[in-house]
């Protein structure tokens, strides 16, 4: 009977892990764009999506899209790649716009570009996950004592 409890747990620890990865890769963003940034037009490359559409539904879920730009302030043309929910609606060598750092144009993103679900979610599941698997230990540890 412990084998539930410990995979709930296990299963908990595995989400927290994964939001404390989303959680620090948010304030590296954080970081990396709080200097100057400006805003310019880049071009579709290719788009995608993790969860695409199906013969009910057209419709498709974390999107992602690879893209061109050239800084406003010259220089080199730049790639870069980046999934929000703007990028579902993009077409094939279509614009999208890109806000990058002006001090160093290799850190880009589209506008409101992250992770496609909050941290915040997952820290809440990994909770939810360890209480759990908590109260269903000490049901099984009364179970055995009961006997």
């Amino acid at each position: 009977m412990g084998r539930t409890s410990s995979r709930l747990f296990a299963g908990g620890l595995a989400i927290a892990i994964v939001a404390f990865a989303l959680t620090m890769y948010l304030l590296k963003l954080r970081r990396d764009f709080s200097g100057r940034t400006a805003i310019t037009i880049g071009t579709v490359v290719r788009k995608g999506a993790l969860l695409g559409t199906s013969r009910r539904s057209q419709s498709e879920w974390f999107c992602w899209v690879e893209y061109e730009f050239t800084p406003t302030e010259g220089g080199a043309r730049r790639k870069g790649w980046g999934m929000w929910d703007e990028a579902c609606g993009l077409k094939r060598e279509g614009p999208v716009p890109i806000e990058y750092v002006i001090a160093n144009p290799d850190t880009n993103r589209p506008p409101g570009g992250g992770p496609p679900v909050s941290p915040l979610l997952l820290w809440f599941a990994a909770g939810v996950m360890a209480v759990i698997a908590v109260i269903r230990r000490g049901s099984e540890i009364d179970t055995l004592l009961a006997r």
